[in-house]
């Protein structure tokens, strides 16, 4: 045998052993998977930092519930959302915004409008108008007032000591320029969730505006799931560890838009802190531990002897 054939011959015998050796290691791999996924705790996201009952009445069916600003204040991005019956079982679910919607009449199903309370200060020339915000997704601040004016406004999204910025431009009440359209409503692409609207308008010259009263509009996102007869449901949340369930459920979601639902409404909001997690005791699992690994040991060895034989023959 010639150097170059006897260094082929060594090559082949390689390839060989390292294609087999990687077979037993994709075996050995799963192995200790599937053993890890056996000793470890099951769902580290047993519990859950917060809840809000169900309220609801007793019909079966498909139930609609308004996801409220304490649910996104302490959810993981709505991901960490589950609903649990009375006996502590999960009930599958499914959210529904506006997005999922393609008509007008499906789109005013998840707008809602109300009057919010504010504050008024000046400061100079401007009018700071401090209004509170009661759910995540606001999109649209209109002003009730009989004044004439016109004038041009800052307007501004507070949560906590953040300020951003969200949208400037005029507004008029019967404008002194007929070119103008009367807008007393301002309408904003960022719904990122605040706690608070600042409204600055800038009077200049003239007197300040009297409010009767702002309103604030919403986009809505509502959680549906099927009742089955159970008087005791909550939804739970506040565990960054979740992630977003899959139910089969969601197959449901296109038909379900022609029905009517029930509509239910969430509790009060209670805070559960979590459990500390008992210790695993090491003593419970080291037995078995210290048997899987000499098996694996084992089986790694005799697969990698059963190669060498088998490219020792050849």
């Amino acid at each position: 045998m010639s150097k170059q054939d006897g260094l082929e011959h060594l090559q082949k015998k390689f390839h060989n052993y390292s294609n087999d050796f990687g077979k037993h290691n994709k075996i050995l791999i799963t192995i200790l998977f599937n053993f890890f996924l056996l000793v470890s705790p099951v769902y580290a996201g047993n519990s859950f930092q917060y809840a809000k009952p169900i309220q609801t009445d007793s019909s079966l069916g498909y139930k609609s519930v308004v996801l409220d600003k304490d649910v996104y204040a302490h959810s993981h991005q709505f991901q960490d959302l589950r609903v649990l019956d009375g006996k502590d079982e999960e009930v599958p679910y499914f959210l529904n915004r506006i997005f999922d919607t393609a008509t007008s009449q499906e789109k005013e199903g998840f707008i809602q409008s109300e009057n919010a309370p504010y504050v008024i200060t000046q400061e100079r020339n401007d009018t700071v108008i401090t209004i509170e915000v009661s759910r995540p997704f606001a999109f649209r601040l209109e002003l009730n007032t009989d004044d004439i004016f016109e004038r041009n406004y800052g307007l501004y999204g507070i949560n906590g000591e953040t300020k951003r910025y969200l949208l400037e431009g005029t507004l008029a009440n019967l404008p002194l320029d007929p070119t103008l359209p009367l807008k007393k409503d301002m309408v904003w692409a960022d719904t990122t969730p605040v706690n608070q609207l600042q409204l600055v308008i800038h009077n200049r010259d003239d007197q300040p505006i009297n409010l009767k009263s702002v309103k604030i509009s919403y986009y809505l996102t509502k959680l549906v799931f099927r009742d089955l007869g159970n008087t005791h449901y909550r939804l739970t949340y506040g565990n960054d560890a979740l992630s977003s369930p899959l139910y089969a459920i969601m197959n449901e979601k296109p038909a379900l838009k022609k029905e009517a639902l029930t509509q239910a409404t969430l509790g009060a909001e209670v805070s559960t802190p979590s459990k500390p997690q008992e210790p695993v005791n090491p003593t419970n699992h080291k037995p078995l531990l210290d048997l899987t690994i000499s098996a694996l040991a084992l089986l790694l060895l005799t697969g990698i002897g059963l190669s060498l034989r088998k490219n020792n023959s050849k």
